[in-house]
């Protein structure tokens, strides 16, 4: 019973030093790949990073572009609600100076029509002074 103990014991060590070296060579080969993909991995990060740079510097002029437009609308209709302003104050006052305008246009009637009133009065009494004999 001993030899064949020492029969088992030897396969049992032989089978475990074969799964020992089976292990480590497993291992060492998960070690390459995990390797490899590591370095795929950093070579797709870089190249992406190479692509993707030129494309965000891009984006950020067209980004500073579309905002200086938007400053330069923003300015535009700032200007535009002045000129407004300035034209409704302009039809303020045009408006004022016409009625301005129609006043005295009608003052001057009054008065033009009431000085030819007076002048015709001041004809007819002057006339009817001369007939009358001079006084």
């Amino acid at each position: 019973m001993n030899e064949t103990l020492i029969i088992l014991l030897s396969i049992g060590y032989f089978l475990a030093t074969v799964s020992l070296i089976s292990a480590l060579i497993f291992l060492i080969v998960v070690a390459i790949e995990l390797r490899r993909g590591i370095n795929a991995i950093k070579e797709f990060i870089n190249s992406t990073k190479t692509k993707l740079d030129p494309a965000i510097l891009e984006t950020e002029k067209v980004i500073q572009g579309v905002k200086s437009s938007v400053d330069d609308v923003n300015e535009v209709t700032r200007k535009v609600r002045e000129l407004s302003e300035a034209i409704e104050k302009l039809s303020f006052i045009i408006s004022e100076v016409l009625t301005t305008v129609q006043k005295l246009k009608s003052s001057v009637s009054l008065r033009t029509s009431a000085l030819k009133t007076a002048a015709t009065v001041a004809a007819n009494v002057f006339l009817e002074n001369l007939k009358k004999g001079g006084k």
